[in-house]
């Protein structure tokens, strides 16, 4: 088994500012999404930043950086640009949000066998809707098919059958191939329409497989509320 995995990571998140480096336990968002990637089977990680003051960070906290533009609408693109800076052209790779302190290792590494086996594309990852999920329109939903692929997304409950629906987590796993593909493509209608970026894959008629998670605790950090409900989890081992 041998991926590599790049973690975005940028600064300007606007509900909260400078995310990456705040302090979750004693230890920054990143560093601890760092730490849990490194129990991984992979054999890189690397962050993908516009800041410098994170590549700084990232020499502390012992993980390899590269700076891409200030100029990416989306961060696939930041990631293909990742991609060109490394070199890395025909491997798979995982992309783990910055901003996910409890990502399980484990899910890292299935993420990437369903990619391999199924020698796709695009994969992602889901969860079970918790009830306070439904109505939450910065939660995004995904609906499967019979098997491992992708029916549809949303951030509407309603959209599809919401007793079927499920809570998508913001992890993929990409062909490098494909991922500069993707990023040349004009931005979709569904993708503008419902501000997801994964509709353009679709909307290109293109398959993205997902795998459910493992893990117990599914809590990425947005907003201050996300960040003391993180602290607390923390306190609390």
């Amino acid at each position: 088994m041998t991926y590599k995995i790049i973690i975005p990571a940028r600064l300007g998140s606007t509900r909260l500012p400078n995310k990456p480096l705040k302090d979750i336990g004693g230890k920054t968002l990143l560093q601890r999404v760092v730490e849990q990637a490194k129990k991984s089977n992979a054999d890189s990680i690397y962050v993908a930043t516009d800041s410098e003051e994170i590549v700084k960070h990232c020499a502390k906290i012992d993980v390899e950086s590269v700076l891409t533009s200030k100029k990416h609408k989306t961060g696939s693109d930041r990631l293909a640009e990742a991609c060109n800076i490394l070199g890395i052209k025909e491997d798979l790779i995982i992309n783990v949000q910055g901003d996910e302190p409890f990502i399980e290792p484990k899910d890292i590494d299935n993420l990437y066998n369903l990619l391999a086996d199924l020698q796709a594309n695009m994969a992602t990852m889901y969860t079970d809707l918790d009830y306070e999920d439904r109505e939450d329109n910065n939660v995004v939903k995904l609906w499967m098919n019979d098997g491992s692929s992708v029916k549809d997304f949303s951030r509407n409950i309603d959209y599809l059958n919401p007793a079927q629906a499920k809570k998508h987590l913001g992890v993929y796993g990409y062909r490098v191939n494909f991922l500069h593909s993707f990023v040349a493509w004009e931005q979709s209608h569904n993708e503008l329409e419902r501000n997801l970026e994964q509709m353009r894959a679709m909307d290109n008629k293109e398959v993205i497989y997902a795998i459910k998670s493992d893990g117990s605790i599914h809590l990425g950090i947005d907003t201050p509320e996300d960040l003391l409900k993180a602290r607390e989890i923390i306190e609390n081992r």
